[in-house]
């Protein structure tokens, strides 16, 4: 007998399970609600809610999704009013917008009978829906993080952000809601501050006509801050950089003894100034003044001068660092003044507040 390929073998037994599906099997849908939609659409109420509800009972990995759950709730509505089941049809509807506030039936889809159930039974169901960013970051003061408040029906609710521990930070509304309501916060508190790290509770409570809290949604809000490094200031200039600004041109005594000299020659020479003992006085005077010009003469030579072109650049040195000072400083308090916050939320929870 001849051998066959191990492939050959495995395609064959996959033709054969397959031949033994029974057809309806092989053309079954996917999607759990197709035959439950299509009963509904051939009129037939009674199969049609069964299917569907055995759809919502669904757990673990045949559980419906979200959206799968709001279409199967408003299908259910339809088929148990057409069954004359009014009262099991609102509840059903009320069921759906507690789940999905922002949900809205197609006129296209379902009829004016059910529609006109809906809207009466939105009416007595006071829930919201709160859509945020994931991730959001505030600067200035004109930057905001935005939450979007989708109603079931008019109603007064209030929205806050609070601690972790559900203690008030800042109010961001509180009254009536329609259909939808933006909501802006600047992520500061109610000075002016960006708000410190930690974590935040973003709380949106519907209230009843009596001012009852009746639900709440509630998103945790982590928030961190971001600080830009500064730059580190200029150090201090090194006197060794500095350029000498003045100078002495004489230290020593020679201007003196050159003026005590004369004067002594001024003395001891009578024919400069005249002979005998009448010019005895007028010698001593130019002697004397020779020698106080020797004085004055040593003095002036012994004072430092000032050399301007060192004094200008020690200046220029000084207004540079001056001005890299002040760059710096400027800098970093713009960088101080760029502090930003993100914020990041988490998933939303409804808690029924008995």
């Amino acid at each position: 007998m001849s051998r066959r390929s191990p492939v050959v073998v495995l395609f064959a037994l996959l033709l054969l399970a397959s031949a033994g599906t029974p057809a309806g099997l092989r053309g079954q849908a996917t999607d759990p609600l197709d035959r439950a939609f299509t009963a509904y659409r051939n009129l037939e109420y009674d199969d049609a809610a069964a299917r569907l509800r055995a759809a919502l009972a669904a757990t673990g990995a045949a559980r419906l999704s979200d959206a799968d759950r709001t279409r199967a709730l408003m299908y259910l509505a339809a088929s148990e009013l057409f069954r004359g089941r009014r009262d099991v049809a609102t509840e059903s509807i009320r069921t759906l917008l507690l789940g999905d506030p922002r949900y809205r039936p197609d006129d296209l889809i379902f009829p004016p009978e059910v529609t006109a159930l809906f809207q009466e039974a939105r009416l007595g169901v006071r829930a919201v829906s709160v859509v945020v960013p994931p991730v959001s970051e505030i600067q200035s003061t004109a930057e905001r993080f935005p939450v979007r408040v989708y109603a079931s029906t008019l109603h007064d609710i209030r929205a806050q952000i609070t601690d972790a521990f559900g203690s008030p930070e800042r109010t961001l509304h509180e009254g009536a809601v329609g259909d939808s309501l933006q909501l802006l916060w600047n992520g500061r508190d109610g000075i002016g501050r960006l708000r410190e790290p930690g974590r935040y509770l973003l709380r949106v409570t519907s209230r009843s006509p009596a001012g009852r809290d009746e639900r709440e949604v509630e998103i945790p809000l982590d928030i961190e801050r971001i600080v830009l490094d500064t730059l580190p200031t200029p150090a201090p200039l090194d006197p060794a950089i500095f350029r000498p600004e003045t100078e002495v041109r004489s230290r020593g005594v020679r201007p003196l003894l050159a003026g005590l000299f004369t004067a002594a020659a001024v003395v001891a020479l009578p024919s400069i100034v005249g002979s005998g003992d009448g010019g005895m006085p007028l010698r001593f005077g130019v002697a004397g003044a020779l020698g106080v010009s020797a004085v004055i003469g040593m003095t002036t030579a012994s004072r430092p001068r000032v050399l301007r072109d060192n004094v200008a650049w020690n200046r220029r040195q000084r207004e540079e660092w001056d001005r890299e000072f002040e760059r710096v400083r400027a800098e970093n308090d713009a960088r101080r003044a760029a502090t930003r916050i993100r914020i990041r939320a988490g998933k939303a929870t409804t808690v029924e507040i008995k």
